[in-house]
């Protein structure tokens, strides 16, 4: 579990806009919080409005008037107070009235007196699930991160007025009867639909999708949520969270990869070791087939000598291959840095899976992305008996580090030279260790299938 602000993936100058439904005052209530206890400079508002109870817990706010004109104080409060709250005024009814997304983007965000500005830029009337109105969301041109919310607490009521604002143009837009069970696939298309949770979302800023209110009841359901939200290249990241508990977010869903290296020349072997049969499949089929059978977002084989015998096989898996030309020269790192160019504008991190392990399976993969969404580190390693093996999960931060080792490095040097930063997830099983270099090692290891079941092609 982690904090909003590591989860987010949040930095200095960041302009975040919380929108939807399901905790949005409470997630931005909470991140600046956060963020002034980490010494930031925190400016908060609106561009709608909300009730003044809600901000009992900011500790100052400071109301413009109708002249709209920031006081000549407020850089001297953020500095004394970490977090400012800043309104036009509070109506008779107790609400307090914020301002407006052109007004925010030409005076508070040239402002250089603050790190972060949070906005909550919709109204759901403390609902967990909304569709926006005409108007909404207020969002301003200026935002950098976007963070629709839904609050899970929503699943399996019923699409009506009482439970969703905004029902009729869901039920509309997504032809989902009303008074039907909420579903996670609802939940998904309307968080996805551009006229819903992506309505108003400038292109520049980046998607933090926050399922709010899970439970471990629910938690299933969310990362069916997160699923399918990352099937869309506009959303980066999923966050699923209840932002009360002392540890807000319960896990981080990003785009991760998985490159395989099958470009060895099997020199040991003698013969083609990926296309020798292992159950009914190959090597390679197999491999191929553990991983697709993951969390994974996008899979892709890097071949060598036998590129086009590697392909065929893999016919019909969710997967594309990439042939290196230098697979004769550094064959293990020149193939993993072109699996890392193959995936840089889709993925945020990468497997790095051995073609020759087809011991491993899908459940150990799954246990590796586990762990990298639940913000337990950066780098992924599993770990028998104190023995390091693969696959490996490296995350993005680390990439152009990778491409730009030397010739005659290897993707050890790089472990090296990060040891203190590497997670190791603990397996029962020395399968993470065993690959299959020698005619020695297939005999041994295969599964005891007819003996001219050898090889395939």
């Amino acid at each position: 579990m982690m904090e909003l602000t590591n989860a987010l993936g949040v930095y200095p100058g960041s302009i975040i806009a919380f929108i939807g439904a399901g905790g949005k005052t409470r997630a931005m209530m909470r991140l600046a919080e956060e963020l002034a206890g980490r010494n930031q400079r925190v400016v908060s508002t609106t561009t709608t409005y909300l009730r003044q109870d809600e901000l009992r817990l900011v500790p100052q706010r400071v109301g413009f008037g109708h002249g709209m004109r920031l006081p000549a104080t407020l850089p001297d409060q953020i500095a004394d107070h970490g977090h400012v709250f800043v309104f036009t005024k509070i109506e008779g009814n107790g609400d307090v009235r914020g301002v407006r997304p052109n007004w925010l983007d030409d005076n508070l965000v040239p402002a250089a007196y603050y790190d972060y500005l949070l906005v909550e830029a919709d109204e759901s009337r403390r609902l967990s699930l909304k569709a926006p109105s005409p108007h909404e969301p207020a969002i301003p041109s200026s935002v950098t991160i976007a963070v629709p919310m839904v609050g899970l607490d929503i699943l399996g009521k019923p699409l009506d007025a009482e439970n969703v604002y905004g029902a009729e143009l869901i039920q509309r837009l997504l032809r989902h009867p009303f008074g039907a069970e909420i579903t996670p696939r609802l939940v998904a298309a309307m968080l996805l639909h551009p006229q819903l949770g992506m309505k108003g979302i400038p292109r520049s800023a980046r998607v933090a999708v926050l399922l709010n209110k899970v439970s471990d009841k629910t938690l299933p359901q969310a990362k069916a949520i997160a699923r399918i939200l990352l099937s869309d290249l506009t959303v980066e990241r999923v966050l699923i969270a209840a932002v009360n508990d002392q540890d807000p977010v319960w896990e981080m869903w990003r785009r991760v990869g998985a490159v395989v290296l099958a470009a060895g020349q099997s020199i040991r072997m003698g013969r083609p070791k990926m296309l020798l049969k292992w159950g009914g499949q190959s090597i390679i089929q197999h491999v191929a087939t553990q991983v697709a059978a993951t969390d994974v977002s996008e899979v892709v084989v890097i071949t060598g000598q036998q590129h086009r015998a590697i392909t065929e096989h893999l016919d019909g898996l969710p997967m594309r291959t990439r042939y290196n030309p230098d697979h004769d020269v550094g064959e293990m790192l020149s193939s993993f840095q072109l699996g890392l160019r193959a995936m840089w504008h889709t993925c945020d991190a990468v497997l790095v899976v051995l073609g020759d392990q087809p011991f491993i399976d899908s459940a150990l993969i799954q246990a590796l992305l586990q762990a990298y969404e639940s913000g337990l580190g950066r780098i992924i390693v599993p770990s028998y008996q104190n023995k390091r093996g693969h696959p490996i999960l490296i995350d993005k931060r680390y990439w152009q580090d990778i491409l730009e080792l030397p010739s005659g490095s290897s993707l050890r040097d790089f472990l090296h030279s990060r040891e203190s930063e590497i997670y190791h997830v603990e397996v029962a099983t020395d399968a993470i260790l065993k690959d299959i270099d020698t005619p020695e090692d297939y005999h041994r290891e295969k599964p005891k299938w007819p003996p001219e079941d050898v090889a395939l092609g």
